[in-house]
């Protein structure tokens, strides 16, 4: 072990039960995508009390530190700070008193660990070749946190970003990263079918939205499994289907929502466009008429080929190379992905895990949980990545 791992440690050891507070905190007072006032707030107190430098934002919710260290060149590490609309029902001494509302995902473990880092490099910046910009980053469950924060110049002159989003099914002390694609782009769909209400006894001189749809759902699943190489990855999912509200009428329209997910760009556009033009030409075979609104959403989470090179060398550092695995890719979306079409980056998976512990539970979960050693592995696993990123002379914006 360096001297400089040996100094990250011994830090990581001696700021661990503030950090504790701190996500134990902001654990029990959970806030929505957009609504993270008091989060903000409680942020800047802590980089305040740590005398790290808060460069001052348009935005009402979210927050950036910079640590300056030696000349050198800029890195971003990037936390999400928002909580999700769910009732907890963990068995936590720090639950949420929020009702309705709680940590579900996470979220405030990685906010904990970015000023973690906050922490340990305002107490090592003597040695630290460039300058570190960490951004707390809000809205990221809803749309346009990340949007934000581009906006607002954060990713200036920065040459690589990283991120990390704990995993329940890894245990906890193991890191999990993969060059290229990692999570899904994601676009989102309603399509609303006009027929021609009626009695439900007399068919004949309706037109039934509610059939209409129905070959509407089964068309996009052969959409994907009839018109998309199976070498590559994409899923169409129907939601929601609304129509009619009584047995024996026949409705006039029927509404469905869904989402599309897609590995890589060509296949997200050759969905589009056989989506909007098979889902007409069939409505309209069938009598009906169809409005459609297609969202163009999140981009793929795709990985930089050096910078994970790099984190990966971090990673290895940080908890040894038999528990640093290969990521497995997902079809969930992370707004993570708009950071990395502006600079090259990486986004990993932080074991969080504890079959022992009770710990198994997924995202979104009312009773999901993460161990909280996950906090010490995630703070080293930044701060080195934060130092071998600036001090690599291969990747350049």
């Amino acid at each position: 072990m360096n001297q400089l791992e040996t100094h990250i440690d011994a830090l990581v050891d001696k700021y661990f039960s503030r950090l504790l507070e701190i996500r134990r905190h902001l654990h029990m007072y959970p806030e929505l995508s957009n609504q993270e006032f008091q989060t903000t707030i409680f942020i800047n107190q802590e980089l305040d009390k740590a005398n790290i430098k808060k460069l001052s934002l348009n935005s009402k919710t979210g927050a950036c530190a910079e640590i300056t260290g030696l000349e050198g060149p800029i890195v971003a590490l990037r936390a999400d700070i928002d909580a999700l609309p769910i009732q907890e029902e963990a068995n936590l001494p720090f639950r949420s008193v929020i009702d309705g509302v709680a940590h579900m995902c996470g979220h405030d473990v990685h906010t904990t660990i970015a000023l973690g880092v906050g922490f340990i490099l305002q107490e090592l910046k003597h040695l630290l070749p460039g300058t570190v910009r960490i951004i707390f980053q809000p809205a990221e469950e809803a749309e346009g946190g990340a949007e934000k924060m581009i906006a607002e110049g954060l990713l200036n002159d920065v040459k690589a970003i990283v991120g990390l989003h704990n995993m329940p099914d890894l245990p906890v002390g193991t890191i999990g990263i993969k060059e290229g694609f990692l999570m899904a782009s994601v676009d989102d769909f309603s399509i609303k079918i006009k027929g021609k209400g009626g009695h439900a006894a007399l068919p004949e001189k309706a037109i039934d939205p509610i059939v209409i749809g129905s070959a509407v759902v089964n068309l996009l699943q052969t959409l994907v499994s009839r018109t998309i190489s199976p070498k590559e990855s994409a899923v169409i999912t129907v939601g929601a289907f609304q129509a009619g509200n009584t047995n024996n009428v026949i409705p006039e329209f029927a509404i469905l929502k869904g989402t599309v997910r897609t590995s890589n760009e060509s296949v997200r556009k050759q969905i589009q466009t056989s989506f909007q033009t098979l889902v007409q030409n069939l409505v309209h075979s069938l009598g009906g008429e169809v409005e459609i609104d297609y969202d163009i959403l999140l981009p793929t989470v795709f990985n930089h080929s050096k910078v994970t090179k790099v984190v990966r060398e971090a990673a290895i550092t940080t908890v040894g190379t038999d528990n640093v695995v290969t990521a497995e890719s997902t079809m969930g979306g992370e707004d993570f992905s708009f950071y990395q079409q502006e600079v090259p980056g990486c986004f990993l998976w932080l074991g969080s895990g504890n079959q022992e512990k009770g710990i198994t539970y997924g995202w979104h979960h009312p009773k999901f949980m993460v161990d909280e050693e996950a906090i010490k592995v995630g703070v080293k696993l930044m701060t080195h990545a934060a130092f071998e990123l600036l001090a690599d002379s291969t990747i350049s914006n």
